[in-house]
C-alpha cells in the first residue's frame, strides 16, 4: 500500500510537472523539434504497442509523446489506458482527468473514465461519466463505437481466454448495460431518442452490478479492446 502510495503521488507530480512545462500543442512541438507528423507517427506506435501487449513499451513511447508535446491528451489518455491494462483504473483516471481538461470535446475519454470507475465498482460514477460520454458523442451507438464494442464482439469469438496473467477483463455486456442505463438519462436533444422510451416500468428496474479488475471468464474480452485509444 505504500509503495502504491508513493507511485500515485509520483504520478501526479509528474502530471503537474508536465503541465507547467508546457505553454500549448504548437509550441511545445516547435521546441522538441518534431513536426505534428512525426508525433502523430508516435502516438500510432504507442496505441499499436499496447494493443500487441507490449504495455512497457507503449509507455514508453507515450512518456516520449508527453515529453516533446507537454499536455498532449493523446499522450495523457493512452497512458490512462495503459494503467487500465495494469489493473490501476484509479491511476488511469488521473490521466483521463488531465487529458479531458486539454480536450474537453472528446467524448471517448469521457466514456474510457466510465470504464474505469466501473472497474473501481463506482456504478454511480460510471453512470455519470457514460451518460456524459453520450451526449458528447451524440447517442449511444456511436459511444458504443468508440469504444469498440463492435469490433470487440467479433474478435472475442476467436481469442483464447488469458489463464496466465491478473489482466483486467472486462464483459462486452457490461459496458452494454452502462451504456443502455446512461441512455435512459439522455435527454433526447442528444442522442434523438426520448429518455422516457427507454425507461422501464417502476418496480421493475433490474440491479446492476459490475465485477471490479481481475481475471475473467473464457469468451470475455481484454480491456484494451474496449477502450477508446486517442489519436
Amino acid at each position: 500500500m505504500r509503495e502504491r502510495s508513493m507511485l500515485y503521488a509520483s504520478l501526479c507530480a509528474w502530471l503537474g510537472l508536465a503541465v507547467a512545462l508546457g505553454s500549448g500543442g504548437s509550441a511545445a512541438c516547435a521546441a522538441s523539434g518534431a513536426s505534428p507528423a512525426e508525433l502523430q507517427a508516435k502516438c500510432d506506435l504507442g496505441v499499436t504497442l499496447a494493443l500487441s501487449g507490449n504495455h512497457a513499451k507503449a509507455e514508453s513511447v507515450f512518456v516520449s509523446l508527453l515529453s516533446q508535446s507537454p499536455r498532449d491528451p493523446r499522450a495523457l489518455a493512452n497512458l490512462g489506458n495503459v494503467y487500465l491494462i495494469r489493473g490501476e483504473p484509479d491511476v488511469a483516471l488521473a490521466f483521463y482527468g488531465r487529458a479531458a481538461a486539454m480536450d474537453a470535446s472528446d467524448a471517448g475519454i469521457v466514456l474510457n473514465q466510465a470504464v474505469a470507475l466501473m472497474l473501481l465498482n463506482d456504478q454511480e460514477g460510471a453512470d455519470e461519466r457514460a451518460r456524459a460520454g453520450i451526449e458528447k458523442a451524440g447517442g449511444v451507438n456511436e459511444a458504443a463505437s468508440l469504444l469498440g464494442l463492435r469490433a470487440a464482439e467479433q474478435e472475442a469469438e476467436s481469442r483464447a481466454a488469458d489463464k496466465g496473467g491478473e489482466k483486467p477483463h472486462i464483459a462486452k455486456s457490461e459496458i452494454t448495460s452502462l451504456l443502455a442505463a446512461a441512455k435512459r438519462s439522455v435527454p433526447v436533444d442528444s442522442s434523438g431518442t426520448p429518455a422516457s422510451d427507454q425507461a422501464q416500468p417502476a418496480g421493475k428496474q433490474s440491479a446492476r452490478s459490475f465485477r471490479s479488475a481481475g481475471t475473467r471468464a473464457s469468451g470475455e474480452s481484454v480491456v484494451a479492446d474496449m477502450i477508446y485509444w486517442k489519436h
